[in-house]
């Protein structure tokens, strides 16, 4: 059985996805996934289905949607696998296998792509993991407060993003890459990270002057908007870049 929680809230039993009912359903069972054989407390599950005023109903809605939940996924075959929602005291816990919740799985092969030093192994390590992202983390079932507890998630793709590019570029790929760290690059304009490896595609693709002229762009939006300067790993390429530095060249 396994459950996506990178993208819109899904529990799937082999080839068939199970249906998980209305969207409370879906957003309680998506917080006990979060935190898979972890407790969660009653109190905290009211307060991240009803954000704002919770009904005076909301412990027994709680037990209801557990109880459902319950239901389908027995009717699912959870039991065989060992995937069960118990009670212990004023809390739940889904008990399951951390690697059937996708991102417990992404965050899992981040930590194991982080070991690996052959960048080739690394780069496909760090592609598998960004692969299970379908979309924002609990999509379908999303508030205010359901984002800023997916924001680590959220911040842990980025910079998964940013170190597979990392990979590709050691392994002289800046040309397959180019378009795509452009694109990453537009969506998440104050990343310096992506920036640097951006100049470096270009660079290396023989476009120094296209290189050049996104540091300025970026240099100019990040002082008139955020008022900063770039960092000084930024300035240093931007000044190898218009000296031809060979250490820029491929390793």
């Amino acid at each position: 059985m396994e459950f996506r929680l990178l993208g819109a809230v899904e529990v799937w039993a082999g080839v068939r996805q199970v249906d998980l009912g209305p969207r409370q359903q879906r957003l309680v069972l998506a917080i006990l996934a979060l935190n898979v054989n972890q407790l969660v407390p009653l109190d905290r599950l009211v307060d991240l289905t009803w954000p704002e005023s919770p009904p005076q109903t909301a412990r027994h809605a709680i037990h209801v949607r557990v109880s459902q939940l319950r239901t389908v996924l027995a009717m699912a075959g959870a039991g065989r696998e060992g995937v069960r929602i118990s009670t212990r005291g004023p809390t739940y816990v889904l008990q399951a296998d951390p690697m059937d919740v996708d991102a417990h799985r992404f965050r899992a092969l981040l930590a194991e792509a982080r070991l690996e030093t052959d960048d080739l192994e690394r780069a496909s390590m760090l592609r598998r993991a960004l692969d299970l992202w379908h979309g924002p983390p609990l999509a379908d079932v999303a508030t205010p407060r359901i984002e800023d507890l997916c924001r680590g998630l959220e911040e842990a793709r980025l910079t998964a993003m940013e170190e597979w590019l990392d990979a590709q570029l050691r392994l002289g790929r800046h040309e397959a890459v180019l378009d795509e760290i452009a694109e990453y690059a537009g969506q998440y304009p104050y990343r310096q990270r992506l920036l640097a490896q951006l100049m470096l595609a270009l660079y290396r693709a023989g476009r120094a002057a296209d290189a050049l002229v996104a540091y300025r762009l970026a240099r100019s939006r990040l002082v008139n908007e955020l008022g900063l300067d770039p960092s000084p790993q930024l300035q240093r390429l931007e000044r190898a870049i218009l000296r031809g530095d060979p250490a820029l060249d491929l390793p």
